[in-house]
């Protein structure tokens, strides 16, 4: 199971120069999990219809009472958000990509990476687009119920959503986990 390690104290945060705020750890397959989510959301922010359904959450309606208040906002807002949102999945997918073991005794981890201050919200970020899209799939509603997977109409999309909802539970840990290594005593 994945690790997250925050730097011991503000002093180990000044020490390293500012640039060691939370150390990830992630064994190979969680590594190669993670490369691939960040490369199918990078995919799906780059290649999808703006009005996809499996969008929504992603861009939702600024004026729900308003069709051309609401595409005019979208017209000016929606290009930076699209793009800091794809900056984001790139960011994630390189790190886990360049990520190697840094020296630390315990083989489990096979792929660690530091993240400095400037590379959190990115990170954060894209948990955030992960879960949103996942949430959407899995059918999370707004009050946070989630429906039984075993209601699906097959076997197969059961199983799916099981999944999905796995994925999902560990992109909040590590979201909460990054969150919580940040709050230095």
């Amino acid at each position: 199971m994945s690790r997250i390690v925050a730097a011991g104290s503000r002093d180990d945060l000044l020490a390293s120069g500012g640039t060691r705020a939370v150390l990830l750890q992630f064994d190979a397959d969680e590594a190669e999990a993670l490369a691939s989510l960040a490369a199918q959301i990078e995919s799906l922010l780059s290649e999808s219809d703006p009005a996809a359904p499996e969008l929504t959450r992603l861009f939702p309606v600024a004026y729900s009472d308003d069709a051309s208040a609401a595409a005019e906002f979208a017209r000016y807002t929606r290009p930076e958000l699209q793009r800091r949102k794809i900056d984001a999945a790139v960011a994630v997918r390189e790190a886990v990509e360049a990520a190697s073991a840094l020296g630390i005794d315990d083989e489990r981890y096979t792929h660690n990476i530091e993240l400095g201050p400037d590379a959190v919200l990115p990170w954060l970020t894209f948990l955030t687009d992960l879960r949103l899209v996942l949430a959407d799939s899995i059918g999370v509603e707004i009050d946070g119920s989630v429906p039984d997977a075993a209601d699906a109409p097959s076997e197969e999309l059961a199983q799916l959503r099981e999944l999905q909802r796995g994925v999902y539970d560990w992109a909040a840990f590590l979201q909460d986990s990054i969150v919580a290594a940040l709050e230095l005593p």
